[in-house]
């Protein structure tokens, strides 16, 4: 009888975690939800968080709470993020800047691979090379012959951003140097570029286009698989014979590792669900934001795939912070 009993104990004790699991699965949520946007307010992983948190509150009956923790190219975030419980209520939205340079700080004691979940992507992304008007340079090609003649900048918001590394690859595709300027201030830089005082940067589409069409940045080329359809005569870089220079960036949501399976599977369907809205799609092409078409798993596999690419591209190519 003993034995039995001791028996029925054991088997209690080791299903005790899992009904705990599931039912806070089940109850989840119950109380709003925190997105962390490890950027300030108003570039694309900000403005397409929101737009994706007010549909997503709405399926999930509670508030998401938009809260924006910028440094560090999004590493503090992340580390916000890695801090939380693993239970849902803790939602963080990874950008391809953070992941690539990761490696760039040693304090960074997150495994972007390993440590985090990803739920959903929301967003890609691609720079546009531009230059001042008053250049009077007209295409890449120019530039780059401009550019082994003259002593030229590139602009950046910062270390292992992705205007810093776009510009990078462009310039050991071409074969050329010039030296980078890291900004604090984004608008300076693109003031910088517009006035000839820096001589190129390679800009998010959604801050380029408007400056483009309004006259103040002169557009040469695009980062993109295809052209922009709001710049349909600028080529790509693949067109131009630099298939290397294919800096299309991205944005998702994802969560800590060990945060229950019925959590992320809910939220990723909700995101999907959110994605796939007529009304949601158009509002982030009005933001010159592309909009996905990958699975989670694929998402999951974009994750681990840039963490790689990050450390090898950083190593290869030397980027510290300065």
């Amino acid at each position: 009888m003993n034995i039995i009993r001791c028996t029925r104990r054991a088997l209690l004790a080791a299903l005790l975690p899992l009904v705990a699991t599931t039912a806070l699965a089940d109850a989840w949520p119950s109380r709003p939800i925190k997105l962390v946007v490890p950027f300030p307010a108003g570039g694309p992983t900000d403005t397409a968080s929101r737009i994706l948190g007010q549909k997503l509150a709405e399926r999930l009956k509670q508030p998401v709470v938009v809260e924006n923790k910028p440094g560090a190219s999004g590493t503090l975030g992340m580390s916000e993020l890695n801090r939380a419980p693993a239970d849902g209520y803790t939602v963080g939205a990874m950008h391809f800047a953070s992941v690539a340079i990761a490696s760039l700080f040693p304090n960074f004691k997150v495994d972007l691979a390993k440590d985090i979940v990803g739920v959903g992507q929301i967003e890609w992304g691609h720079n546009i090379l531009v230059v001042s008007p008053s250049l009077g340079l007209n295409s890449a090609q120019e530039l780059i012959e401009y550019l082994k003649k003259n002593p030229g900048q590139f602009g950046s918001s910062g270390v292992g951003s992705p205007a810093h590394l776009s510009g990078v690859m462009f310039l050991r595709a071409a074969g050329i140097d010039a030296t980078h300027v890291p900004y604090n201030q984004f608008g300076q830089a693109i003031t910088d570029v517009a006035t000839g005082r820096v001589t190129f940067m390679i800009l998010a589409a959604p801050a380029a286009v408007p400056q483009v069409l309004g006259g103040r940045l002169k557009a040469l080329a695009a980062t993109s698989p295809a052209r922009n359809p709001n710049l349909k005569d600028v080529p790509t870089f693949a067109e131009l014979k630099m298939p290397t220079v294919q800096s299309r960036t991205w944005s998702g949501l994802v969560v800590r590792a060990g945060t229950p399976k019925d959590i992320v599977d809910r939220l990723s369907r909700d995101i999907a669900s959110v994605m796939a809205m007529p009304d949601i799609r158009e509002l982030l092409l009005k933001q010159q934001i592309e909009i996905p078409t990958e699975s989670v798993d694929q998402f999951r596999d974009l994750i681990r795939r840039d963490v790689e690419f990050g450390a090898n591209f950083v190593k290869a190519n030397n980027i510290r912070l300065e």
